[in-house]
């Protein structure tokens, strides 16, 4: 049994990441495998492969995953906003991911037998995540020792609760999800081949290398206004180019807010307030409890230093005495007053040991207590603290060191380095900050009983305890009223596109605000708390819609829906002003080919046909096809490909670039090195064979049409 407790103490937190995914794989797989047999339901978060996943299994996997991150965190962690939609996205990934490679190994037959499960696990052929469990590695080697593995699953019953099991299946079945997708990937990995010719082709190409001389003309030479396109160029070209318009769903808002902030009669209160509050804590005889009924903030239970407290509040409370009252005052949007509430000579550290008896469902707090009492008592008669210690802490972090906790903090007290600066909770920390060296305590706290011992304390100095009681200055109910009777009726007077952006451009009190390419799923809008509400209506209405008041944060806002993009090829009128400037690009293109044909006719020499058109020759040395630019001229893979491929002492035909047209001639080329083929097509497979893993699912997932409708419910 005590095997099985330290397993379960080590080994937790690994076995909980793979529990919860694995059995949902296990339990729920049909919902992947086959989908939802009665077709899609409002209660579906995704289509894959025309399959629909319901969102009870999403949560499912989302709630294990959130569990899991807080157990890794130490079980204490809380959850913020951006933390949670981290988890939620990785849950996401998770889902789709099953989803489509189900389906891929099922059609494969590829699958992994109970035999080979038994070789991973206690086999000869241990999985790697098997042999980086701490509690299966030798304490005196560090090694992994199999037998180890073998002793704790002949102990996995003697855990009463079933729980030992359980992880351990869960565990298996993560193993078996992995080896089953190595499986997969080493398929197509070994599928994949580099042939010699190839090879010494990429050789070749990678190590030949030229210098050549170039005279370009660039596109801006030309004025746009020069060039006239007609509607048939721009659908032709559109026609032609359409699969380079692929987009995903998007919408654009204007929008503009009205801030909801504190009147002057909001201000009145919250400074009335403050005024009859300082006159009763003169008075007050419980400080503490004082300032946790009234304050915004609560009791700030640290002692400060000379030096730690605001300039002001520190030169003031240092010089003054106990029961000292200072305000009220105005600071960061709030009133406050304080009070000096203690004054001690405190040390900043302390080194102290203890022992921890834990009550358990088996162990009743009675029996713990009692133990407890028993161990002081013979601790103060001189009991070997560092014996008892290792017998009875629950503590294994340092029970066998005798309890020491070396040196921490005051529980009060931010750590500059929380993997150096320990601090204890606050009725162990101060039992400890409070006693004098010697002293035998004993405590009780969330962990259970301690018997404590203080070793040795850090050098004392002033420390003073501050009791402040604040109160922000916030918006009233009042306030909220007025703004929100002033944002609607600017949207009554303002309920179409055209009005409202008139009456933006009229009023320099308003300020349009523009969020472009929203995703349907997008959580951030710039200026805009929590704008989910205002992205799903931007999906609901239809374009040029005026939205109603939407309360987000500390604002009322108000938008218009611009621009609507559905998933797939992009209407030729979203897209008219860029084919536009392409098709002008492309006219100048050919007036500059027209040109430089022209000069290579009339003077066949690079050099007078730079001077006719007063540009300068530009040199370009080692370049190959692993080249990515060209000095002076930037990206031109164009000019680049036709430098590799054009005869020395010839002027080339001109080249279309991005920038620009080209002529060039080629001065010299040469092979630099000798290459072995044998080992450039071993590379190259190496190269080939290391996107699988990514790419595969990349594509399967392109592939898939995944229907995305987390929208609905986030």
């Amino acid at each position: 049994m005590a095997t099985l407790q330290t397993i379960r103490k080590r080994a937790g937190v690994l076995i909980a990441i793979v529990i919860g995914l694995a059995l949902l794989a296990f339990i729920l797989g049909d919902f992947i495998g086959k989908g939802n047999q009665g077709g899609p339901t409002d209660n579906d978060i995704a289509e894959v492969g025309g399959n629909a996943i319901p969102y009870q299994l999403f949560q499912y996997k989302l709630d294990v995953m959130t569990e899991n991150y807080i157990r890794n965190a130490g079980g204490d962690a809380t959850i913020d906003e951006a933390t949670s939609d981290m988890i939620r996205e990785q849950a996401w990934e998770e889902l789709i991911l099953e989803a489509i490679m189900q389906e891929q190994y099922e059609e494969l037959g590829i699958a992994v037998h109970p035999d080979e499960l038994f070789d991973m696990v206690q086999g000869t052929n241990i999985d790697p995540q098997i042999m980086q469990i701490p509690i299966f590695q030798n304490q005196q080697t560090g090694q992994f020792d199999r037998s180890l593995v073998i002793r704790f699953l002949q102990n996995l019953d003697q855990d009463p609760s079933g729980e030992a099991r359980t992880s351990w299946m869960a565990f298996e079945l993560s193993l078996m999800k992995a080896r089953t997708a190595t499986k997969y990937n080493n398929l197509i990995k070994k599928g994949l081949y580099i042939t010699t010719p190839q090879a010494k082709l990429e050789a070749e190409e990678s190590n030949f290398k030229v210098n050549f001389n170039i005279v370009a003309q660039k596109y801006n030479m030309i004025s746009d206004s020069a060039i006239v396109i007609s509607k048939e160029d721009i659908e032709k070209y559109y026609n032609e180019h359409k699969n380079e318009y692929e987009q995903e769903a998007s919408r654009d808002i204007e929008y503009i807010y009205f801030d909801v902030l504190p009147s002057e009669r909001d201000n009145n209160l919250s400074q009335e307030w403050i005024n009859n509050i300082h006159e009763e804590y003169k008075t007050t005889e419980d400080d503490i409890q004082f300032v946790n009924l009234n304050a915004d903030g609560g009791f700030d239970y640290k002692f400060y230093k000379e030096g730690e407290l605001p300039v002001l509040l520190d030169s003031i409370m240092f010089a003054a005495d106990t029961g000292f009252i200072y305000g009220p005052y105005f600071e960061f949007e709030t009133y406050k007053t304080a009070k000096l509430v203690r004054i001690e000579d405190l040390p900043d550290s302390v080194h102290a040991r203890h022992i921890l008896i834990q009550p358990t469902e088996t162990f009743l707090y009675e029996q713990a207590k009692e133990l407890a009492d028993s161990l002081f008592e013979i601790i103060e008669n001189g009991g070997n603290f560092v014996q008892l210690a290792k017998l009875h802490s629950v503590d294994k972090s340092n029970s066998d060191n005798g309890g020491d906790l070396e040196w921490f903090k005051d529980a009060n007290s931010p750590s500059l380095n929380p993997q150096v600066d320990k601090a204890m909770v606050q009725p162990f920390s101060d039992s400890c900050f409070f006693s004098n060296v010697g002293d035998i305590k004993l405590v009780e706290t969330q962990f259970g009983i301690h018997i404590i011992e203080v070793l040795e304390k850090g050098e004392a100095s002033k420390k003073i305890q501050v009791g402040i009681i604040d109160r922000r200055v916030e918006p009233s109910t009042e306030t909220y009223q007025n703004i929100y009777s002033i944002a609607s009726k600017f949207l009554a007077e303002n309920n179409s596109i055209e009005k409202f952006k008139n009456s933006i451009d009229a009023d320099p009190l308003l300020t349009k605000r523009v969020a472009s390419n929203l995703k349907e799923t997008d959580k951030n809008i710039p200026g805009i708390d929590s704008p989910r509400e205002l992205v799903r209506w931007s999906y609901e209405a239809e374009k040029n819609d005026v939205s109603k008041v939407f309360e987000l944060g500390n604002r009322f806002v108000i938008a218009v829906l611009t621009e609507v993009r559905e998933k797939g090829i992009a209407p030729l009128e979203q897209v008219e002003t860029e084919i536009e400037m392409f098709v002008k690009k492309d006219k100048k293109a050919e007036e500059l080919i027209n040109k430089f044909n022209q000069l290579i006719t009339k003077y066949n020499s690079l050099e007078k046909i730079a001077q006719d058109l007063g540009e300068e020759i530009v040199e370009a040395t080692d370049i190959n096809f692993q080249a990515y630019s060209i000095p002076a001229y930037g990206v031109e893979p164009a000019l680049i490909a036709s430098a590799i491929n054009t005869e020395p002492n010839k002027i080339s035909t001109p080249i279309k670039g991005l920038n620009g047209v080209y002529i060039l001639k080629v001065l010299s080329s040469n092979t630099v090195e000798e290459v072995d083929f044998a080992t450039e097509q071993i590379k190259l497979i190496n190269m080939l064979s290391s996107r699988v893993d990514y790419q595969v699912f990349e594509a399967l997932k392109k592939s898939a049409s995944i229907v995305d409708k987390r929208a609905k419910f986030f």
